[in-house]
């Protein structure tokens, strides 16, 4: 297993942990035993919203390797978003695993290293081709940047002090637009404008005959991202967490002026529903849900982004205590954004960009699997009441054997020499029951 790989079990070993302990201590199979009497759409408070459905596909290891388990082209997938009526897909990317040693000097030099990034593999093609089947499936698509950086971005020289976090997940020094981690943003606004470059995003070479397309554009399969979630869960996941909200806030402004009016939309800040306030042992180890959406607020209050984006949210606390929409922590939210001075122009004002529940280490277990699509289910028809929300995502479709955050809707990925997706859960059948809207 490389080391990406760790970061990834060790950052749902930090969330599980993170998220406390919300039943009974015996785990999720004690509160599956009595599951409550399930809500229908017809027995919600008015009829569900066109809320759109969205799967997220858990990682950026199907940018690494292919044929992953989570690669959207592969194992059925598209056939299970059409069946299913899931009209949204969020793919992730790594800017460590691309860029992990080279230290481009200009934006230039980032986005040629870029094209052929990491060391002439060419990683990305395996994401144009995913993104491009999406556009072609008539999917709307989420690109979500991965929670870590190059340690020559973010100059750590060894893990965090005060909580589990890697290296890798410091935040850069410099978030402006005009510095690396800008380049890296710039360049995927550029690639995922939807063009045709056979070469990808790249200064123009001297002699070169560009006719035929624009060379500071595109990808070779021209595919198209409709919207760029420029972080993760920052109040959890980033360090250090002072002026964590002034640093995300910078985020997203960066992040809306790369991508100007032609480019995806820009999502953030992509908040954790845990902790709760009065529940974070140190603010310099993680900051509330409540706190963090405040302070953000108040950063872009006092320095406004240069344009619209969506605010991002991640509510897997409100599915796992089936909490109804007037009081949930989402419903809170839009109340904070609204009282934000929110934009009009900034519609739909809420993107549930994670949700879903953990059921390890019960998932065997047939109660906790049935409590598992109950939670979901009446998640999202909760959340169908709110107005303001606009989407709902399912995080994961096939579990990863060595991963033990447990919230797909298949069992573990089956590896081998016949290589298939593990038994369905009820989640995948409640999932492609719930009403969902449409269109993208």
């Amino acid at each position: 297993m490389d080391s990406t790989a760790d970061k990834e079990i060790s950052r749902r070993r930090f969330l599980q942990a993170g998220t406390g302990a919300v039943l009974a201590a015996g785990g999720l199979a004690g509160a599956a035993a009595a599951l409550p009497a399930p809500i229908t759409a017809e027995g919600a408070d008015g009829a569900p919203g066109p809320l759109r459905k969205c799967i997220s596909l858990s990682g950026p290891a199907p940018v690494r390797s292919g044929r992953h388990p989570n690669d959207y082209c592969y194992w059925g997938t598209p056939d299970y978003f059409r069946q299913s009526g899931t009209t949204w897909v969020k793919l992730w990317v790594s800017w460590a695993d691309l860029q992990p040693e080279y230290r481009p000097r200009s934006r230039a030099e980032s986005w040629f290293d870029l094209n052929m990034a990491p060391l002439g593999k060419a990683w990305l093609w395996r994401l144009d081709r995913q993104v491009r089947a999406a556009n072609d499936d008539g999917l709307g698509v989420i690109l979500s940047l991965y929670h870590a950086f190059p340690r020559w971005a973010n100059g750590a020289d060894g893990d965090d002090p005060d909580s589990a976090r890697s290296a890798s997940q410091r935040l850069p020094r410099d978030l402006s637009a005009d510095g690396p981690w800008g380049w890296w943003v710039s360049y995927l606004c550029a690639r995922y404008s939807g063009k045709t470059n056979p070469l990808g995003p790249h200064e123009p070479f001297p002699g070169e005959d560009a006719s035929g397309y624009d060379a500071r554009s595109g990808n070779p399969a021209g595919a198209r991202v409709d919207a760029l979630e420029v972080c993760n869960e920052p109040n959890v996941l980033f360090w250090p967490q002072e002026r964590i909200a002034a640093s995300v806030a910078t985020m997203i402004r960066s992040g809306v002026r790369l991508s100007g009016s032609a480019g995806p939309r820009i999502l953030g800040p992509s908040t954790l529903d845990s902790p709760d306030p009065g529940e974070a042992p140190a603010p310099r180890v993680r900051t509330d849900w409540r706190s963090f959406t405040t302070q953000v607020l108040d950063e872009l209050r006092r320095e406004p982004a240069p344009g619209p984006f969506g605010w991002t949210h991640h509510n897997y606390r409100d599915v796992k205590r089936a909490v109804a929409a007037p009081q949930s922590r989402v419903r809170q939210v839009v109340d904070l954004v609204r009282a934000g001075s929110w934009p009009d122009r900034g519609r739909p004002l809420l993107w549930l960009t994670e949700a879903g529940l953990n059921v390890f280490p019960d998932q065997q277990d047939q109660r906790v699997r049935r409590l598992q699509a109950e939670r979901i289910r009446r998640n999202f028809l909760e959340m169908s009441r709110l107005p303001d929300v606009y989407l709902w995502t399912q995080h994961g479709l096939s579990d990863i054997a060595d991963n033990p955050f447990k919230s797909g809707l298949r069992d573990d990925f089956r590896a081998g020499a016949h290589p298939r997706p593990g038994p369905a859960r009820p989640a995948l059948r409640a999932w492609a029951e719930l009403p969902g809207a449409q269109e993208p």
